[in-house]
């Protein structure tokens, strides 16, 4: 017993074990590539959350397209400084006038996202002026350096240093790395500080820390200045949620004058450097839509989250992650499989994974954590899918099933109507005290008449015929949504309000209705068969209404759908009494009672019915009647004739 109860649970769960089974394949294929979905989930959360407040100790410093427009006009200022703005690059006096005017105003630390690897194209004295403010604020100011990358046959790593012309002999100048490292799909989320640590694995310690945390370092606060891999930025929004000057502002007096007087530059970390798109250091980002996010915002975040204490945690999945989400997948497949209907297995399945996909992104948004959730989430769902599927086609083939089991004794309507609950079939089906109307029809004389075909041998002849006066019997029960009970010989048992009840009336009407048919049928079968030169049958139904409990009753090997009960009982002793009183359609009281007053009606008289008190019984009168057929002659002359 234990092999095939294995094979009927594998069958059952077959399309779960097939899903688990490509998930950790999938997987494990697929690793780098679940990580990037879950990257681009961290960043449409953040996006979906909004833009959030930045701290107002970080200040940008833009060289944006108002102050190369201010610059293209600046031959006409009375400044002899500005007047040399009309081309870039811009004479490194100017840096040395923003660098003066930003520490004048209050500000703590100086970053330059701007290279000055060569000698200024401005001359020596350029230079000099340059270094001499250096000099003067050389603790507290932090230069960009580059390392480039090339391919090729010589392909390598080399690093764009600090002009010796701008060195200082007694001291070196504080340099911050400005490189960043963009993921696989190009959009940079990690801090551009991790990369130093990546760029020193080849060019060692001559690459110095990343901008922002070469700018910490330069100040008393207590920050976090460890660079691990997993920590992402956690961005404030838009390019230009971080507090942004022009820099044009800085360099025109009157626009400084006003800033100095605002103190939004005391006590801030600045950092300089090109937001204008003709500088080219626009990078994908979060937040940064077509536009791209300025290299100097995404260094200016990278402070501001440092000295919040806060980033974006990235836990990736870890080794062997795939073959625990396929194990989610079978518990939760199996897990699934108690409930029968699709829908409902569909709903719990995606609730499952979009309250996974909700926690994970109310870890990112109040946390600061990205977890791995998009794959199980993911899983989740498709479980569901794949579950809801396999129930759906189990029920179908259910229902086919049942529909065929119920159409030998059911109305093909009333099947169907089981076969579309099947949950439901067994209390329907498994046995209930019902109030129907019970139809017997019954073959007048047919044991002689088969005692006549046996012994003419034509025997195949009499089970033809029989078929075929009971597909008309079926036929008219089932138009008439009746259950055909069972064939005793040449008798019909119907019933008409199980297994789906229905009310008193119409049950009465639709068994009062098939019994007219059955008169209308067996005239037209008496015709053909007296054309052919047979024998006539004349029929007794009867109708009779009570309780009865119907179910399947029987035994683990034969069981059938039936019903027992007084009806039942009644409707045999009013068989009898049809036969007695020689009418065709004989009812009960209880029938007679349902019917239209002035339904033609012969009352027959009161007779005892066993187990019962005596019972007044009633032969309907019909257009169709039968009794004494009118063909009879026609056949008996037919007879002579041969």
């Amino acid at each position: 017993m234990k092999g095939p109860s294995h094979l009927r649970w594998i069958r059952r769960h077959g399309a779960t074990l097939l899903l688990s089974g490509l998930v950790a394949t999938a997987g494990g294929f697929g690793r780098d590539w679940l990580s990037r979905i879950d990257l681009r989930f961290a960043g449409w959360v953040q996006e979906t959350r909004g833009p959030r407040s930045a701290p107002n100790d970080v200040v940008i410093v833009a060289i944006d397209d108002f102050s190369l427009q201010q610059a293209a006009n600046a031959d006409l200022s009375e400044d002899p400084l500005l007047q040399r703005l009309n081309q870039w690059p811009w004479p490194r006096s100017v840096h040395a006038r923003v660098l003066n005017r930003l520490f004048e105003a209050g500000a703590s630390t100086v970053g330059f996202d701007l290279l000055f690897e060569a000698p200024s194209s401005h001359g020596t004295a350029d230079d000099a002026a340059f270094a001499k403010a250096l000099r003067r604020h050389r603790d507290r100011v932090v230069l960009g350096v580059q390392v480039l990358s090339s391919r090729g046959p010589v392909a390598g790593m080399s690093m764009l240093d600090l002009t010796p012309s701008l060195q200082l002999a007694s001291k070196p100048l504080n340099r911050g790395l400005l490189n960043g490292s963009p993921d696989g799909d190009g959009v940079i989320r990690k801090r551009p500080g991790n990369s130093a640590v990546e760029m020193r694995q080849h060019l060692g310690s001559a690459v110095p820390d990343g901008l922002a945390v070469a700018l910490l370092k330069r100040q008393d606060a207590e920050v976090d200045l460890k660079a691990r891999p997993s920590d992402l930025l956690d961005p404030y929004g838009p390019p230009g949620t971080i507090p942004t000057l022009s820099i044009w502002e800085i360099l025109d007096a009157n626009a400084f004058t006003a800033i100095k007087s605002s103190g939004l530059i005391t006590d801030t970390t600045v950092l300089a450097g090109p937001t204008a798109a003709v500088f080219q250091d626009l990078h994908p980002a979060v937040f940064s839509g077509a536009q791209g996010m300025p290299g100097v915002e995404l260094h200016a975040t990278e402070v501001a989250n440092r000295l919040e204490n806060r980033s974006l945690r990235w836990v990736p999945a870890p080794p062997g992650w795939n073959l625990l989400v396929a194990m989610i997948v079978l518990f939760a497949g199996i897990a699934a499989s108690r409930l029968e209907r699709p829908l409902p297995r569909l709903g719990l399945l995606l609730a499952a994974s979009g309250i996974l996909v909700m926690a994970g992104a109310g870890l990112i948004v109040w946390g600061g954590l990205l977890l791995p959730v998009l794959g199980p989430a993911g899983s989740l769902a498709l479980t569901g899918i794949v579950s809801s599927t396999d129930a759906t086609v189990r029920l179908q083939w259910q229902r086919r099933r049942l529909r065929r089991t119920l159409g030998r004794y059911l109305s093909p309507a009333v099947a169907a109507e089981i076969a579309d609950q099947p949950e439901e079939a067994d209390q329907l089906l498994g046995g209930k005290l019902m109030d129907v109307v019970i139809l017997m029809s019954d073959i007048r004389g047919f044991t002689a008449f088969t005692q006549a075909m046996t012994e003419q041998g034509k025997v195949k002849q009499l089970v033809d015929r029989l078929n075929t006066y009971f597909s008309e019997v079926v036929d008219a029960v089932h138009s008439e949504e009746g259950t055909v009970d069972k064939f005793i010989g040449d008798a019909v048992l119907a019933v008409f309000g199980a297994p789906l009840q229905k009310t008193r009336r119409s049950n009465v009407l639709a068994a009062v209705k098939t019994a007219i048919a059955l008169q209308e049928r067996l005239a037209d079968l008496n015709r053909a068969w007296i054309a052919e030169g047979q024998q006539p049958w004349n029929q007794v139904v009867v109708l009779s209404y009570g309780w009865v409990v119907s179910g399947n009753i029987g035994c683990a090997s034969r069981m059938d759908y039936t019903v027992i009960g007084d009806a039942v009982n009644t409707a045999s002793r009013l068989e009898a009494i049809a036969k007695q009183c020689g009418q065709t359609i004989v009812i009960s009281s209880a029938v007679a009672e349902q019917l239209p007053d002035d339904w033609p009606m012969l009352e027959l008289g009161t007779f005892p019915i066993r187990g019962q008190h005596d019972q007044r019984v009633f032969a309907l009168i019909t257009d169709t009647r039968e009794d004494t057929p009118p063909d009879r002659d026609q056949y008996q002359q037919s007879e002579a004739d041969g």
